[in-house]
């Protein structure tokens, strides 16, 4: 995470450990948080609102960090080979979430939590990185059989699949680490084959075949 004032800082990373312990936010209490982070309890008024105001703080820097380091990448990913895109972009996710797990355990309790402004921040970062990959996919030209509502649609649901697939992969040993990835890489392809039938041509995201069964195979070689 990015350098800030050092109480603000302690206070962010206390409170991500307590709420990710206690799967929400809304139960922590200013002394036990101040407790936690070693400061007096009147510091916290100095750098937030109120519980959810940290909270909302706390997410942004994840999104300050999450979102440019998807879209970087994807550009590289496409680059240095189109068909690696869906996983290298797979794995970024994940890793991240792992590198980040307290903050990821309270999005994923926060999304359908009692605190409004949380749930709407977490729902406003996950429509923006759809956004951009719908964006990079488009300018990458991954996928030109697609139109850009189509990549839209595309691009919401496979963020969600990810997020929420990501409470598993925080719980799971290695083994199941990589499976998980594989499957969601697979589904990013399976779902692109399906939006593409019939298009003349389904794009470099699509046509990574190796781990797609034998009637998607032959369906990728449409491209």
């Amino acid at each position: 995470m990015e350098d800030i004032a050092d109480g603000k800082r302690r206070l962010i990373d206390a409170a991500l450990r307590l709420a990710a312990a206690r799967r929400s936010f809304a139960a922590l209490g200013l002394r036990e948080l101040a407790r936690e982070a070693g400061l007096n309890p009147n510091t916290f008024y100095r750098h937030f609102r109120d519980m959810e105001d940290l909270a909302v703080t706390a997410l942004a820097e994840v999104s300050d960090e999450l979102r440019p380091m998807l879209r970087a990448v994807r550009w590289a990913a496409a680059r240095d080979n189109p068909q690696e895109v869906a996983t290298r972009a797979c794995e970024a996710f994940f890793a991240y979430a792992r590198a980040h797990a307290d903050a990821f355990v309270v999005g994923l309790c926060g999304i359908t939590g009692p605190q409004p402004a949380l749930r709407e921040a977490i729902r406003a970062l996950l429509a923006a990185i759809a956004a951009e990959m719908a964006e990079d996919i488009e300018r990458l030209e991954l996928c030109p059989a697609l139109p850009r509502a189509a990549l839209d649609d595309f691009s919401r649901y496979v963020v969600s699949h990810l997020f929420h697939a990501s409470a598993d992969y925080l719980e799971a040993g290695a083994a199941e680490r990589k499976r998980l990835a594989l499957q969601a890489t697979q589904l990013i392809r399976w779902l692109l084959l399906g939006a593409s039938a019939g298009a003349p041509n389904l794009g470099a995201l699509a046509t990574s075949t190796a781990a797609l069964p034998r009637t998607a195979k032959a369906a990728a070689k449409l491209s």
